[in-house]
């Protein structure tokens, strides 16, 4: 675990509701420790509970590592020891976790902008569809005590990858048949055949596979 600490350099620190948030530098000691006054509701967690994952590094190397969390909103993975919580950032090009319910998901960094944000690829292709998990603060006001406070909402969002270009994808059968235009008769009939709902992911990844299935 100590020469996972030193491949990474951690800049970035979290802050988040009643929980100690450690941010790490090249030295591997803490440097920060801070906890918010105001109290927020949901989480910034793909999964709440840190579970094993595995990391593979921009030069390739692959660990495994322990107690391992994804914070959506600063889109970096932490990890904790010796009851310290450490980010990893930069060094990640990939890595899979297992969501709340047990099931596994395999993250990348995508596209040219070299941008620390990760997708998952939902459906993989010529015409690549991903998807992005993130999180938005919303304030909250209670009826009665008039009391506020701040909420985490999870929220996806969706991309595609063409040639390596990542753009963001509003799902709708005008820009299904856009961006798919090559094959825009076809994919206009599977839809209607399928009478699929494109604001349903499931059908939504149903018209991506039958564009990049084999002819």
């Amino acid at each position: 675990m100590k020469n996972l600490i030193f491949l990474f350099f951690l800049t970035t620190q979290a802050i988040f509701a009643f929980a100690q948030n450690v941010t790490v530098g090249p030295s591997a000691k803490p440097l920060l420790k801070s906890v918010t006054k105001n109290p927020t509701e949901g989480s910034p967690y793909f999964n709440n509970r840190y579970a094993n994952g595995k990391i593979k590094t921009v030069s390739q190397k692959e660990f495994n590592v322990k107690d391992l969390r994804y914070n959506l909103e600063t889109q970096q993975l932490e990890y904790t020891e010796n009851n310290n919580i450490y980010a990893i950032q930069d060094s990640v090009q990939s890595f899979t976790l297992v969501d709340s319910l047990g099931k596994s998901h395999t993250f990348n960094k995508s596209g040219a902008d070299h941008t620390n944000n990760f997708y998952e690829t939902v459906a993989d292709g010529s015409v690549a569809l991903l998807k992005q998990y993130t999180v938005k603060k919303e304030a909250t006001e209670d009826w009665y005590t008039k009391k506020k406070a701040n909420k985490m909402v999870q929220q996806s969002n969706y991309f595609t990858n063409k040639g390596g270009v990542v753009q963001k994808f509003t799902p709708s059968a005008k820009n299904v048949t856009t961006v798919l235009g090559d094959k825009k008769d076809e994919i206009s009939t599977f839809i209607k055949n399928e009478q699929l709902d494109l604001k349903q992911e499931e059908d939504l990844i149903k018209v991506f596979n039958f564009y990049n299935k084999p002819n």
